[in-house]
């Protein structure tokens, strides 16, 4: 099948949507497909383009085989509402003007959201291409933005749960992370198909025998101690200050380390945190590169996935790659998670915000080396449903079948 991707983000930027986007792209075209990708100038973390980039309106270039169409967009890193809102409908505007004259005839165009904006581009863009649109949602907006609370208003919830509708409405298929996601969507609606396009791991990448002593003394970690990692943004939806007042809980157990690793708006605000609570058991490194990441993570005795707030339907993409490392999770509860949790104990869980139990948490993965063993087999054993080529086989079923107007495949972990 002829299949076009549109996203905003794309390597070689760095993240989960842009990692996902692009192994599913590499294994589909592996799978005989033809692709071609729509996306927006590479920006991200930053919010400014990048050198190679700079000055250029419009690329067409190749990624490991992967035609790629690159059009302008404004790019910021501000939180400020308007001026996301202008970076947003840039891209949707020059995606859809200038994709017009490059991108032919398609089967499938799949739409990656957020941003949920895109979808404006992507409704007429799958007219003119005669293709079957599949809107392709990481996390559910607006139902993210209200569960956070204070970041957008009422009238602004109302707006965007109209737009979100509109767009669901003109889609062959609305693909979610997991089958909590579709649950919720159908619920608001029912004449909507849902599928699954889970994110995964490459579990030829991230695996556990990479542990090394010589990476956990680089990060501070001496002999005999736990060591509790977060390595990712630093960002207003992660919720990390919940992990800083469980340091300061834990501030009297020699035995017990915290190790953060990344960057984000929020960084300077936690450790600043930790300089007023005068804590010497957590510390801050800078983002490692991604070649880097699998080692680091190995090398760590539990990974915490926080988020700042209960976000049913959502999965954090870290959870796959503590699996495919066999490292316990210390996830918050309310996320899809749970249920992995629960159904196969591969960690523990924490309220959101409740330093008091992600603390008790630590203190007994710390204190019984068994159940960690047990916890590593459990996970061990779990990754491979979730590898990168399992969710390629799968989407690639989805994808016919939307193509062909048949029943779409039900998933169930």
């Amino acid at each position: 099948m002829r299949i076009g991707i549109l996203t905003e983000y794309f390597p070689p930027e760095m993240g989960a949507p842009q990692a996902r986007l692009y192994e599913l792209a590499i294994r589909l075209r592996q799978r005989g497909h033809d692709l071609t990708i729509v996306t927006a100038m590479p920006n991200y973390p930053t919010g400014q383009i990048f050198d190679e980039y700079r000055g250029r309106l419009f690329v067409r270039e190749k990624l490991d085989g992967l035609p790629v169409i690159r059009t302008p967009i404004f790019p910021t890193k501000s939180s400020n509402l308007i001026v996301r809102l202008t970076s947003y409908m840039s891209f949707v505007t020059t995606s859809l003007m200038m994709a017009s004259w490059f991108v032919g005839k398609l089967d499938i165009l799949i739409v990656e959201s957020p941003p949920l904006f895109l979808g404006l581009s992507g409704i007429p863009m799958s007219r003119w291409t005669r293709s079957k649109l599949v809107f392709m949602v990481s996390d559910i907006w607006p139902d993210v933005a209200i569960r956070m609370g204070d970041i957008i208003s009422d009238k602004q919830a109302r707006i965007l749960e109209k737009l979100e509708g509109f767009i669901y409405r003109h889609c062959a298929c609305v693909a979610l992370t997991n089958p909590g996601a579709v649950e919720q969507v159908t619920q608001r609606f029912p004449l909507v198909p849902c599928g699954v396009i889970s994110n995964g791991v490459d579990t030829s990448f991230f695996k556990p025998d990479l542990y090394s002593e010589d990476i956990r003394r680089e990060f501070g970690i001496k002999s005999g101690q736990f060591a509790v990692g977060y390595c990712g943004l630093h960002g207003i939806f992660q919720g990390l200050e919940v992990v800083v007042r469980a340091a300061a809980r834990l501030r009297d157990n020699p035995n017990i380390r915290f190790v953060m690793v990344g960057e984000g708006p929020t960084k300077q605000k936690l450790i600043a945190m930790v300089r007023q609570e005068g804590l010497n058991n957590i510390t801050f490194f800078p983002h490692q590169p991604k070649r880097r990441m699998p080692a680091i993570l190995a090398s760590m005795d539990a990974s915490l996935i926080p988020l700042a707030a209960s976000l049913p339907g959502t999965m954090p993409s870290k959870v796959y790659e503590a699996l495919a490392a066999g490292v316990p999770i210390l996830v918050t509860a309310g996320c899809e998670a749970e249920q992995l949790i629960h159904r196969y104990d591969v960690g523990r869980l924490f309220p959101a915000g409740d330093d008091e139990t992600l603390a008790r948490g630590i203190q007994e993965l710390a204190a019984d080396p068994a159940k960690r063993r047990a916890i590593r087999a459990n996970a061990l054993r779990l990754a491979p449903r979730f590898d990168r080529g399992a969710i390629a086989d799968r989407t690639d079923a989805l994808l016919r079948a939307v193509a062909q107007n048949r029943p779409l495949p039900k998933v169930e972990w």
